[in-house]
Order: C-alpha cells, then structure tokens, then sequence
C-alpha cells in the first residue's frame, strides 16, 4: 500500500472510530501510529489492548 493509500484510511477511521480512531493502522509486517513519540505508542498499544485487538496486531516470534 502506498502512504496516501494509508493516510486516505486513516483519514476515514478517524470519523468511523476504527483504528482507535484514525490514531493507527496495522496489517502483517506493518503497524503506523500517526503521531510521533513513545507515550503516543503506548497509548496506541494500550489502546489496542483494551479493545482485544493486541494479540492479532502484534504476533509472538518463536525463540
């Protein structure tokens, strides 16, 4: 997917309230956060948690 692709889809899920809200998107091998900043990824992974979403955006790589 191209960046205007991704940023059309976040522009879109900040008024559906998908992707916590347009703050986020994420598909295999890839996660964006829009803002910039730890405690802005924190809250982007907290927020995933708290909606059940973690396990399926993050994935466990086997030692």
């Amino acid at each position: 997917m191209s960046h205007p692709q991704i940023e059309a889809i976040m522009a879109r899920w900040a008024h559906t309230g998908e992707g916590l809200e347009g703050r986020c998107f994420w598909c295999p091998d890839e996660h964006i956060v829009r803002d910039a900043g730890i405690s802005n990824m924190i809250g982007v992974l907290a927020g995933l948690a708290e909606n059940g979403e973690l396990a399926q955006a993050l994935h466990r790589l086997e030692d």
